[in-house]
């Protein structure tokens, strides 16, 4: 009965993480700073990857295991070009 209430639990939490991962998408089109932006779709981009993991989505992992370091490459950019100015 034990094991039972830890998978019930677990999946209520994986289930949660996949609510807030679709939050933070719904904050990436409200922001107006692209930095933001970007920050707000790399924590996105985390909580997406842990919901496919829970839930076994490939399509939804593949997907945002390449735009995690997309962003975080972008961000570099952004930093790199208010270096200079």
């Amino acid at each position: 009965m034990k094991g039972l209430e830890v998978g019930v639990e677990m999946e209520a939490t994986i289930e949660i993480i996949g609510y807030l991962a679709c939050c933070l998408v719904f904050a990436t089109f409200y922001v107006k700073r692209i930095l933001t932006l970007r920050l707000i779709a790399i924590c996105s981009n985390v909580a997406f990857i842990l919901y496919a993991i829970g839930s076994t989505l490939y399509p939804i992992f593949i997907l945002h295991s390449f735009l995690l370091p997309l962003n975080l490459y972008r961000i570099f950019e952004i930093r790199k070009s208010s270096v200079r100015t």
